[in-house]
């Protein structure tokens, strides 16, 4: 077995050494250009395109048109729907949250609690962000409500009651031609 291995190691070395001795042969004759490939000269710089940086500051001047001036119109008609739009996603919510009250048992009865939202607000559009961006503000009150009753049926049926009111501001950014959170 050491023999065999011994025998496998020689036969490696022996290989390679050859490939070594090749590599480190001068070559005989010189390779011949290849007939396609015109003599180097020394390389010429491409001309710079002005109108490429030119280009790119007329796109940067171009958006920040289009989020400035004449379109501040467009952008607070575009706010004043996207702030209906939100607290129509937050009367969703608040009846999503209704539907899913867990209830306790008291030692009174049974209570419940779920999370509402004022049917006002105030959406107003900022000054503008240090890079041009229109940004707007919606400031609307968070309600948690309990209902509470003798029994499950009761409480459902109840009135609720406000326990905590927070007053809640979301700040929104205009990108892309809309108004995002």
């Amino acid at each position: 077995m050491r023999r065999s291995l011994l025998s496998i190691g020689l036969a490696v070395l022996i290989g390679a050494a050859g490939a070594l001795a090749e590599d480190a042969k001068p070559a005989a004759e010189p390779a011949a250009p290849k007939a396609a490939e015109p003599p180097k000269e020394a390389a010429k710089p491409e001309p710079k395109k002005e109108s490429s940086g030119k280009a790119a500051k007329a796109a940067k001047g171009k958006k920040a048109a289009e989020s400035a001036g004449a379109s501040d119109e467009k952008i607070a008609d575009q706010l004043k729907v996207f702030c209906v739009k939100w607290m129509g996603f937050l009367e969703t919510r608040e009846r999503d949250n209704r539907k899913g009250i867990k209830w306790e048992n008291k030692p009174n009865g049974v209570a419940g609690h779920y999370v509402g939202y004022s049917k006002e607000y105030d959406c107003e559009l900022k000054p503008r962000s240090s890079n041009g961006t229109p940004v707007a503000t919606i400031e609307y009150k968070e309600f948690v409500y309990e209902k509470t009753g003798p029994s499950r049926g009761d409480a459902e049926q109840a009135e609720p009651a406000v326990i905590d009111a927070i007053e809640v501001t979301e700040i929104f950014r205009y990108a892309k031609g809309q108004w995002v959170y």
